[in-house]
């Protein structure tokens, strides 16, 4: 069934001729993806500092504060043996 599909449509490819692309559109598309890949690049950079920046404060912050340490006790445990 599949090799049937996959005929037609190998004939309908080879007997149909390629539609006329324009001049002018190759120079578009290059310029255009040439900016999507800069602007991928700049977004890919910022995050990538965002996240080296957001580690780096994290780690301040636990050096400053030690937050995983408990809390001391409020309460005093009873003495024994007074």
């Amino acid at each position: 069934m599949s090799d049937r599909k996959e005929n037609e449509v190998r004939r309908l490819l080879d007997t149909t001729p390629a539609p006329a692309v324009p001049a002018e559109l190759y120079d578009d598309v290059v310029r255009r993806g040439s900016r999507l890949l800069r602007q991928r690049m700049v977004v890919r950079r910022l995050m990538w500092w965002g996240a080296v920046l957001g580690f780096l404060a994290f780690m301040v912050w636990v050096a400053v504060t030690d937050p995983f340490v408990p809390p001391p006790s409020e309460v005093t445990p009873p003495l024994q043996g007074w």
